[in-house]
């Protein structure tokens, strides 16, 4: 008695640990193994002379699934599962999993009357369990009380059937199988048919059942019932063969419908014949239809792996798009690139190049995979490359990835390698290093001495080790770029990649710290933007209140002009002209031309009228002048009207 006690309270358990993953694994916990009711056990046990044992047993069993269902009834009606979405699932599967078919169909027509109490989400989680429940325990129920509450107005269920199964997401008339109340799916092609994802569950549930009788029953259903039953019975026919979908279809009134949920089944099958059926899809997909693309990838690597990279041959010489066919052969030489390096090395050299590249990318691509798997073959394979260009090219990019995965190796080795690999190589060794160690790799960086007229190293190092250390320890990082080992030298650029990465968490901070350091001079530094500016111009996205309070700080001159028109910029986005031209009016004279001269194009953008109205509030003669003149340029004059560019040429010219 025990044994059978234990039943529904495994069926209740089972329902709260895997409800939240959906239907299907409801379906397998609470049904038997060929989908009946498990109280019809109990009634054949009862024809071979058990009835009196059993029947007591099941009296108690009864009375404790009443408990239960009415304890879940009660979880179902808790509000804060308005706002959960996995506790929600946990208890909707839970309860329905405890209701026998006759309380199912119950509870359908009770929550289907408008004064029902559960929320909007509870309810239509529930009628989506409810009706995928009854499909398993007697389908034709579930038809008939979809087809009388017309699926339940399309917009209270929304069954998971199309995403449960692995094999159910690709099929059925669209183009792409998505929540069937998104308003991006789309509609069966060249038809009005409803969408009624209800009828779609019930024959999913029923055609995984008996697919002879699913599509019998659904021979009688009108038009839009019909097609919708057809959508769900496909999403069952994955490993089928294309014969199986067309005469389904066929059947239906939808031979189309069949072909396209076949040719999407195999976006992920495993197939016995790839080329064979490389050569069925030619036949099947129209060029237009780029949705079923990806098909073609996934069987060119099953016919690789069967026949070897020459296969690449044969496809380049189908008749599909050039686009498609570059996606597939480098999905494919991205298999042989992991199985088989040098073999996929050795076609990718025969594929041209690409246009203003120095190689194909598709030999970009493989050098990249073969030397985060062997560095040193993969260098010694691309240094034998004859051409220059493209020769340097693929030894840097090996060297980055091998610096990347083996930094200390390659720090140690250093001078082993040519020269224009260094600052790449390099760069990714102490990017990897700063994960861990990010005083370490600082140190490191001090130590690296630039070659060329460029600053390169100087430049990019900070950066790449401070990313990492004000993550891990900012004040650390602060105190050793503020008051450590930097040499006068390189304290500009330490500041300027500490700031610059620093603003994004402490705003004030960054901009701080800023302010007191020395303007550089030399360098890629005196081509950049003023620090302070830049900081601004990084705040005020985020912060405008903040960026308007740091604006008085900027010291005079270039970076002061710069600042305030990040802020000025920012009120002509947001409408406030007024603002932006009034901000103005708090710089020198000097700073007022450049102010207005750098807001101008952002406002002719947005709003040229009004611009041409404002010209008159600027502060002097000159800047108006200035600004007509260079609103009426060649490449800002398409942005007026005639009239509006007649009313420009009054301010040319005037001085005070």
């Amino acid at each position: 008695m025990k044994k059978i006690n234990s039943i529904p309270l495994l069926l209740l358990t089972s329902g709260i640990l895997l409800g939240g993953f959906g239907t299907y694994f409801v379906h397998l916990a609470t049904s038997t193994e060929d989908g009946s009711d498990p109280s019809q056990s109990v009634i054949a046990e009862q024809t071979n002379g058990t009835l009196p044992t059993v029947q007591s047993e099941m009296d108690e069993v009864r009375d404790t699934k009443s408990t239960n269902t009415s304890h879940l009834a009660d979880a179902i009606e808790d509000p804060s599962l308005q706002r959960n979405a996995f506790q929600r699932t946990l208890a909707v599967y839970s309860y329905v999993a405890s209701l026998s078919e006759l309380q199912i169909t119950e509870e359908l027509e009770r929550t289907s009357d408008p004064a029902h109490v559960l929320s909007s989400r509870v309810l239509k989680e529930l009628h989506t369990a409810l009706i995928e429940r009854l499909a398993v325990l007697n389908p034709v129920a579930a038809l008939k009380f979809s087809l009388d509450n017309n699926d339940f107005g399309n917009d209270s269920v929304m069954p998971n059937t199309l995403g449960t199964h692995t094999y159910a997401s690709e099929y059925g008339t669209f183009t792409r199988v998505v929540n069937p109340l998104d308003p991006q799916t789309y509609a069966p092609a060249d038809t009005d048919s409803e969408i009624m994802p209800v009828v779609r569950s019930v024959f999913k549930d029923w055609a995984l059942r008996d697919l002879d009788d699913a599509v019998e029953n659904a021979k009688s259903l009108d038009s839009d019932p019909k097609l919708n039953a057809l959508a769900g019975i496909l999403t069952t026919l994955s490993g089928k063969p294309f014969a199986t979908f067309r005469d389904i279809a066929k059947t239906l009134g939808d031979e189309d419908q069949g072909i396209d949920a076949y040719v999407l089944s195999l976006r992920t099958a495993t197939v016995d014949d790839p080329k064979a059926i490389w050569t069925e899809l030619m036949s099947l997909v129209k060029p237009d239809q780029y949705d079923k693309m990806r098909v073609f990838g996934n069987i060119a690597e099953q016919w690789y792996e069967k026949d070897g990279v020459r296969v690449l041959d044969q496809i380049n010489a189908t008749p599909l798009e050039e686009f498609h066919k570059r996606n597939i052969v480098d999905r494919v030489l991205r298999l042989a690139a992991t199985n088989n390096p040098q073999e996929a090395f050795q076609y990718a050299q025969t594929l041209p190049t690409e246009k203003g590249f120095p190689s194909a990318l598709a030999l970009v691509m493989v050098v990249d995979i073969w030397a985060e798997t062997d560095p040193q073959a993969a260098y010694h394979s691309v240094t034998r490359i004859e051409q220059l260009r493209e020769r340097e090219s693929l030894q840097t990019s090996v060297v980055s990835k091998w610096a990347a995965n083996e930094p200390y190796y390659y720090m140690e080795n250093l001078d082993n390698f040519p020269t224009h690999t260094r600052v790449m190589g390099i760069t990714s060794a102490l990017g990897t290093i700063a994960q861990t160690s990010p005083q370490e790799a600082a140190e490191l960086a001090l130590d690296q001495k630039d070659e060329g007229l460029i600053d390169m190293l100087s430049a990019m190092l900070p950066g790449v080790v401070l990313r990492h250390w004000v993550d891990q320890d900012v004040e650390a990082a602060v105190n050793w770029v503020t008051g450590g080992p930097v040499p006068e030298d390189k304290q500009s650029s330490w500041v300027r990649a500490l700031t610059t990465i620093l603003v994004r968490s402490d705003p004030r901070r960054a901009f701080e710290i800023a302010l007191k350091q020395p303007k550089a001079e030399g360098g890629l530094e005196a081509f950049q933007p003023a620090l302070e500016a830049a900081l601004i111009d990084q705040i005020v996205y985020r912060d405008l209140d903040l960026a308007v309070e740091l604006l008085p700080k900027v010291p005079e001159g270039k970076s002061r002009s710069e600042a305030y028109a990040s802020v000025g910029s920012k009120y002509i986005d947001q409408g406030e002209f007024d603002k932006a031209v009034n901000l103005g009016l708090q710089l020198t004279p000097a700073e007022q031309a450049q102010y207005y001269q750098s807001i101008t194009s952002t406002w002719a953008r947005i709003d040229p009228g009004g611009l041409v109205e404002s010209i008159k509030d600027l502060p002097t003669s000159e800047i108006r002048s200035s600004i007509a003149q260079e609103l009426s340029s060649r490449w800002m004059k398409q942005n007026f009207t005639d009239a509006q560019l007649e009313e420009l040429k009054q301010y040319m010219g005037d001085t005070d």
